[in-house]
Parts: C-alpha cells; structure tokens; sequence
C-alpha cells in the first residue's frame, strides 16, 4: 500500500509539472515570439494614443503600467505569455529621459542587457575582458543579440 501511495504522488507531481511546464511562454517559438511582439507592438500603440508612450510618458511607472493594462486586456495573448510582454516594458528606458539600453558582453561571451542613466555609464566601463554597447532599442527584449547590440 505504501508503494502505491508512493506511485500516486510521484505521478502527481510527473503531470503537475508538465502540465506547469506548458503553461509557460516558450519565446524561442517563432510563432509564439510573434504573439508576444504583436501583443507589444499594439500596446505601445494603445500607450503612444493615450499619451503614455515610451517617448510620452511622464514615468516609467506610467509607461508600464499602460503596457501592463493593455497587456492584460489582450485576450489572444496566451496568460502565460503575458508576463513576458510586461517584462519587455519593464525592462526599458520608456520614461527615463536619457537612459540608454546597456549590452555588456562578458570575456566568457555572455551577453546582458540592462538600462543605465546615460551612454558614459555604459560604454566607459566594460566587464574585464568583454565589451559593452549602447542598444539601438528601448528594451532590453529587443537591444541586444548573443554576442553585443541588436542592430
């Protein structure tokens, strides 16, 4: 009795996590990363009409928050996706005037993004090594590739 209790439970938690699994985004789908762009793309549209666009927001607090919402509202975007639409958002300069993506590539050839308060803060201080570049996008979802800047 014990061992099929034993077997319950490990099967429980076999489909419990497959089943979690799914419920994720898999961006490395081209079909679901166009999902999650177009999803972005219209909630910039819907932030920049409403005044709270990257370039119009106030805030960078107002700029996600407008993203956020207009993430949510998107009934095609799959639930588990939608947090990685307001990641995009987060992780962006939109309303922080003069900050910059920042690409650093470490001398292993890792490559992270993050936002700095100007270019200097980017480029003046590389990894040891490595290489760092000001993107050409306002977040980091779309400012660098595996080896430095997006172009």
């Amino acid at each position: 009795m014990r061992y099929l209790v034993r077997g319950v439970l490990a099967l429980a938690v076999l489909f419990g996590t497959v089943r979690f699994a799914a419920a994720g985004c898999d961006l490395s789908d081209p079909a679901t990363k166009a999902q999650v762009d177009a999803a972005r793309a219209a909630a910039d549209q819907a932030c920049d009409a409403a005044g709270t666009g990257c370039t119009t927001a106030t805030s960078h607090g107002q700029y996600v928050s407008c993203v956020a919402h207009q993430v949510n509202q998107n009934t095609s975007l799959p639930k588990g996706c939608r947090g990685a639409a307001k990641k995009c958002a987060a992780r962006s300069t939109c309303g922080k005037p003069g900050f910059v993506t920042c690409c650093r590539t470490s001398s292993s050839g890792t490559t992270k993004c993050s936002t700095k308060s100007s270019s200097s803060s980017c480029t003046d201080h590389p990894p040891a090594g490595g290489s760092a570049c000001v993107g050409n996008h306002p977040s980091c979802c779309d400012a660098c590739t595996d080896t430095g800047c997006a172009p």
